[in-house]
């Protein structure tokens, strides 16, 4: 029994009908934002900037958008730099621990969020108290790391191992051949790796609920206390915030491999 093929204008019409769906509700929060009651309407009777004024001049948004980036920060060097030394030994090494570091690794995934916020609240307890910060970046670390040790195992896997052989062959050490000839190769998954445990270390509520106290508070548990006991539009002014940061970021990064391209297919560069 043949079966018809989906003409292409259909198809792209279910595409933009499915993207339309999905960015409905993100860009309702844009007049959301820009309304002048206290209260959320998605079409607003006033627009106003009092919202925006109310986040970006609030000291508590602010100190919480900072803890947030301090964190996420190092969480990101964490879990890329262990995420490497990870994948490479999974895709290099030949001992019989392979699989066993690979579960390891992965474990963080497998397991509910909340246990891994609940150690980490344990071991904080053992920390002194104004090493909150740094427990609350190890947890999202840890929720991090599979995903940035997957993608740069991947990435590893895609480089030739005749290439390396060659560069040993010609006297480089180790340190130079991951210097002048792995690191190029590999730094797209390293980058990807790194933006990724970006996002889902700043993205984490629940270790940073675990181990919040007075003075601390990262920016999704200012989200949430916001919305838990007072639900106005500074809600959505955040939220604008992070989408503009994330297209800007995503913008910079598609310009950048433009760039490295471009400048990878000019023998004039080389």
């Amino acid at each position: 029994m043949s079966t018809k093929p989906i003409s292409s204008p259909w198809l792209a019409g279910y595409a933009w009908v499915l993207l339309a769906l999905l960015l409905i509700p993100l860009i309702a929060l844009v007049p959301i934002s820009f309304g002048d009651s206290a209260t959320m309407s998605a079409l607003p009777d006033k627009l106003s900037l009092r919202w925006y004024r109310e986040v970006l001049g609030g000291q508590e948004w602010r100190n919480a958008f900072s803890w947030s980036l301090l964190t996420t920060s190092v969480a990101t060097l964490l879990a890329t730099s262990v995420g490497y030394l990870a994948a490479y030994a999974i895709v290099h090494s030949r001992t019989r621990f392979k699989a066993i570091l690979e579960i390891l690794m992965l474990m963080p995934m497998m397991v509910p969020t909340v246990i891994v916020a609940f150690s980490t609240y344990i071991l904080a307890t053992w920390m002194p108290a104004n090493a909150t910060w740094l427990m609350i970046a190890i947890g999202q670390a840890l929720l991090a790391l599979p995903v940035a040790t997957l993608i740069m195992a991947a990435s590893l896997r895609g480089i030739d191992p005749t290439i390396l052989r060659a560069a040993v062959s010609l006297g480089g050490q180790r340190a130079q051949v991951f210097r002048m000839v792995t690191l190029p190769i590999a730094m797209h998954g390293i980058l990807s790796a790194a933006a990724l445990s970006f996002l889902i270390a700043f993205d984490e509520l629940l270790i940073a609920v675990f181990l919040t106290k007075p003075g601390l508070e990262t920016l999704p548990v200012r989200i949430y206390d916001s919305v838990t006991y007072e639900l106005t539009p500074a809600i959505a002014v955040v939220s604008v915030f992070l989408m503009g940061l994330i297209s800007l970021a995503m913008i910079a990064g598609a310009l950048i491999r433009r760039f490295v391209a471009a400048a990878a297919s000019n023998p004039a560069s080389r």
